[in-house]
């Protein structure tokens, strides 16, 4: 039995310090003389959970409870991961199992409420969220949850009431309570008119302008015409939240920009056969456009940039870019020593009002009768070069962006004029462009 509880510490032990493969096979070796030991399963389990494989810490932690049923580790990270691969309706059912088992715990709870919400069920949701607040009452998440639900069911006011809640007990680094904060703003603002909010964001700013993440959202909320391109932690930090659900998100918005620069991109190599290309996808979030760029590519000729590590986390799990930096796409481009063929961008200019230092950097980054192709937002609203949306991203005026290209060395190519995406009942217009480098 010693021998075992050795083995068992040395498993564990390897597990609290990340060395995962080694734990793994200290637990595989265990389990061929106790294929029940659910200490070992669920460590098992709890390794495959931190690589993100969440359905291979299913099986593990199902076989753990198949041996102790009411085993509330097991069950409490049996709910997390079925939560992560969307079998909300399964994680509801361990959930409660494990809220059975130690009530006073507020994870159960917290899991329950969280998939209720992805299953519609708001009310549902927002009564287990109150179970988790009465046993933590300054827990700021739950609040921005409480307030997500509200918001989805429609009720302002409350969700209003929670987010703010969230704001004051979130410590200075959690910005994703006023990055909530602010896109309820945003979607009140769009269905009763941004004078709605006026004071609401008046009050915000007051008590928080000095964040700026705060200082640019309210600024996009009540149209400031100061602002030439977004704070580089506010874009960090939103696209570090939404990595995960990035691609998901984008698909219930219909969103089409990296279709339609691949069709231009393929219409304009087609005519021109020729060698692979050393390639920069600027802005290369979760590589979406990374997967038609390769067949373009010399072998290892693929490159991404992009400021968020969460999304550049989700882009190399697609295997298809030979190197991933991290960094502001100006700041790249300045220090960058190589040239390349080709440069695509899809919606990231939007982060951008003035062109000008972006066109200009972007030429010293190409060779002669290199090319870049990007997507820009259409400025509907006025006769600006450029306008922030409420939304937090630009639009252009695209005599605008043919000047900056112009004065900076290219000759735009190709336009298209097509829909980018919906944001709810609207289209977002906007133009796919090319532009041939020509001095």
């Amino acid at each position: 039995m010693f021998g075992i509880n050795n083995a068992i510490d040395k498993a564990l032990n390897a597990y609290e310090k990340g060395e995962y493969e080694k734990s793994y096979a200290l637990c595989c070796e265990l389990l061929k003389s106790d294929s029940q030991n659910t200490c070992v399963l669920i460590t098992i389990g709890n390794i495959f959970y931190m690589q993100n494989k969440y359905a291979e810490a299913v099986k593990y932690y199902e076989k753990a409870i198949d041996v102790d049923s009411k085993n509330y580790s097991a069950l409490i990270n049996l709910a997390n991961s079925c939560y992560e691969i969307k079998q909300f309706s399964k994680a509801i059912r361990y959930a409660k199992i494990a809220s059975e088992i130690y009530p006073k715990e507020k994870l159960s709870y917290t899991i329950m409420g969280n998939s209720y919400s992805e299953l519609e069920g708001y009310e549902a949701s927002i009564n287990c969220f109150m179970k988790a607040l009465s046993i933590d009452p300054y827990d700021a998440w739950l609040y921005n949850y409480i307030s997500q639900s509200y918001q989805k069911n429609g009720n302002y006011k409350a969700s209003l009431k929670n987010a703010w809640k969230a704001v004051q007990l979130g410590s200075e680094i959690e910005n994703a309570h006023h990055i909530n904060l602010g896109y309820l703003f945003y979607e009140i603002g769009t269905e009763k008119g941004l004078d709605s909010i006026k004071e609401c964001v008046a009050l915000w700013y007051k008590n928080y302008g000095q964040n700026p993440i705060v200082s640019y959202m309210c600024k996009a909320l009540v149209g400031s015409k100061k602002v030439s391109q977004a704070e580089q932690e506010y874009v960090e930090d939103i696209f570090d939240i939404f990595a995960p659900d990035f691609e998901s998100v984008l698909a219930s918005l219909d969103y089409q920009a990296p279709r339609l620069i691949e069709e231009m991109l393929s219409n304009i190599y087609q005519q021109q056969r020729g060698e692979k290309l050393r390639i920069l996808d600027l802005g290369c979030g979760t590589g979406l456009c990374g997967k038609f760029l390769q067949k373009y590519a010399k072998p290892k000729g693929l490159e991404g940039v992009d400021l968020s590590a969460k999304m550049l986390e989700e882009a190399e799990r697609k295997k298809v870019y030979y190197n991933l930096v991290q960094e502001d796409i100006n700041s790249y481009l300045t220090q960058n020593t190589k040239l390349y063929d080709l440069m695509v961008s899809s919606d990231v200019f939007t982060y951008f009002g003035r062109l000008d230092e972006l066109f200009e950097n972007i030429n010293k980054n190409l060779e002669n009768n290199g090319r870049l192709i990007f997507s820009i937002s259409e400025n509907n609203q006025d006769k600006n070069n450029y306008t922030l949306h409420p939304s937090g991203r630009f639009l252009h005026n695209i005599n605008y962006v043919k000047n900056m290209l112009e004065k900076n060395g290219f000759q735009m190519e190709k336009t298209a004029h097509e829909k980018l995406r919906n944001e709810g009942e609207k289209k977002v217009m906007g133009y796919i462009i090319s532009a041939k480098k020509i001095s």
